[in-house]
């Protein structure tokens, strides 16, 4: 295409010639095509941002008179627009991670609560079922915090007997989790603590 022919078509498409406008689609839109796909890699994603370069081009087209190489100007609005895209996808691709994260934190956290919350209510039926001797040791040592030694002073026995209650009904405890759970004992001791027991 020669120089005149191109600046008669740019005027024409200046004009809102839709026949001018299609021939220089087709005059160019292999080269951009070609340029494109180098960034993106994928013939799908080229072939889209051709499409809205090219739409670009027609939307300004009241400035394409004034434009001296079209060449030019067409490869510098396709870098453009390639540069966008790159720099949307980026911050798209990391703010798609950071949703994906939370979210799966968040399931996580879920899933930890109604877990917990399964351990706690099976350890609680294991302790009612305990005489109730059992379950005031246990709650002196456990859920108050107290020593075997303000245990035993509160209840009136001996600090034997509250160590004895305790192992008593740790050793059930341990038993039922493990039958229940499949938790081991240390695994055990963890959830007390965060449960607070």
């Amino acid at each position: 295409m020669t120089a005149i022919d191109e600046t008669t078509l740019l005027h024409g498409i200046s004009l809102g010639d839709r026949r001018a406008f299609d021939e220089i689609y087709n005059q160019y839109h292999s080269d951009i095509f070609k340029y494109v796909f180098k960034f993106v890699k994928s013939s799908e994603c080229a072939q889209d941002l051709c499409q809205e370069i090219f739409l670009k081009v027609w939307e300004k087209k009241e400035n394409l008179s004034d434009v001296r190489s079209f060449r030019a100007y067409l490869f510098t609005v396709s870098k453009n627009h390639i540069f966008d895209f790159l720099r949307h996808a980026s911050v798209e691709q990391s703010a798609r991670e950071e949703i994906l994260n939370a979210s799966r934190e968040l399931k996580n956290q879920v899933e930890d609560t109604i877990q917990s919350e399964e351990y706690y209510q099976h350890l609680q039926k294991v302790l009612d079922q305990m005489s109730p001797r059992n379950q005031e040791v246990f709650k002196l040592c456990r859920e108050m915090d107290q020593t075997y030694d303000e245990a035993a002073e509160v209840l009136g026995i001996s600090r034997n007997a509250i160590k004895k209650h305790m192992v008593k009904t740790m050793k059930l405890l341990k038993y039922s989790a493990q039958k229940s759970f499949g938790l081991s004992f240390n695994t055990l001791l963890s959830f007390f603590l965060l449960a607070g027991i």
